[in-house]
Order: structure tokens, then C-alpha cells, then sequence
């Protein structure tokens, strides 16, 4: 498994509910068109921060849905809530509980 992670800096007048339901939009209609999406999680780590943990089954689906599905949607729906630019991680899963041996 390989997972994203985005720390994205927050407009202080967001309005969190309405990026919430975006996500869970995006994550309801991406998981059941691309299954090798996994999951999508996004933390509110203070009112002008969240962090968004996306997990694929592999890096070939991380990259393609990334590029095709997911760039597109974000520079749409989640850019206009920024402040400032994402800090992006991407990486192998190699312990936790979700990890299948």
C-alpha cells in the first residue's frame, strides 16, 4: 500500500462543513469508480490547517488516480480554500494496523 499525505494551510474564513462534504463527495464517487483507492481521511488539525491522508492498494494506482481523477478535482474544489501551498509526502505503507501481510 502507499499512501499520500497533504498538509494544506487553510483560508482563516473557510467554511470547514462545506470542504467536508467535498471530500466525502470525492471520496464516495472515486472509491466506487477506482476501487484501488482505499482511503481518504481529512483532519482539522487547527482552524487554519488540515491534513488529508489518502491511501491506494499500490503506487501505479497512486499515481494514476492521483494525476487523472484526483489533480483535477482538487485544483477545482480545494484550491479556493488554500492559503498558501501544500506540503505533499508520498510513500509506502510498511507497518500499521491496515497493512495485510
Amino acid at each position: 500500500m502507499h499512501a499520500i499525505v497533504n498538509h494544506l494551510p487553510i483560508r482563516a474564513d473557510a467554511n470547514w462543513s462545506e470542504l467536508a462534504a467535498k471530500f466525502g463527495a470525492f471520496d464516495a464517487a472515486t472509491r466506487q469508480a477506482h476501487p484501488e483507492l482505499l482511503s481518504t481521511s481529512l483532519i482539522r488539525a487547527s482552524d487554519t490547517e488540515a491534513i488529508l491522508v489518502i491511501v491506494y492498494r499500490d503506487r501505479q494506482s497512486l499515481d494514476e488516480i492521483s494525476k487523472a481523477v484526483a489533480a483535477p478535482w482538487f485544483a477545482e474544489n480545494v484550491r479556493p480554500y488554500l492559503s498558501g501551498p501544500v506540503a505533499r509526502s508520498v510513500g509506502e505503507i510498511i507497518a500499521g494496523s491496515i497493512v495485510k501481510a
